[in-house]
């Protein structure tokens, strides 16, 4: 029992890490994106834009991105998952399948796995807000 505790606990660990470091090449991305877009920003503030409409539309097309990629993500994770819980069989007191058709799909965390996608969206989002935001409140 101890084990499988530790076990989550790394789990934990990894997937906080894998969120910073999305949320860190979400943040450099903005950067880019209004980097290249500096002066047609700066015209939209001075002609009256709010921060929040600026920060909206990066915000929304962040938060597709990042969605779309963890969709894609969540999707490749399932087979090897899958591939996981069939090696585990034998310490389970299974057996393992004779191929990939008779793997333990239904065992799998469908119910932890189907928001990540809506997380990571969340994530993309907030953090294209909060740089956006950022960089807009250093506008003369």
């Amino acid at each position: 029992m101890a084990l499988a505790r530790s076990l989550q606990a790394v789990a934990l660990a990894a997937l906080a890490l894998v969120a910073g470091i999305a949320a860190a090449v979400v943040a450099v991305a903005v950067r880019a994106g209004i980097a290249a877009r500096r002066e047609a920003i700066a015209i939209l503030h001075d002609l009256g834009a709010t921060d929040a409409d600026i920060a909206g539309r990066f915000a929304q097309r962040a938060g597709w991105l990042v969605a779309a990629g963890a969709a894609a993500g969540t999707l490749l994770a399932v087979p090897v998952l899958a591939g996981f819980a069939d090696l585990a069989a034998p310490l389970l007191g299974g057996q393992p399948a004779e191929s990939m058709l008779d793997w333990p799909w239904t065992s799998l965390p469908w119910e932890a796995l189907a928001p990540l996608p809506l997380l990571a969206a969340g994530l993309g989002w907030l953090t294209a807000q909060v740089t956006v935001r950022r960089w807009l409140r250093r506008l003369p």
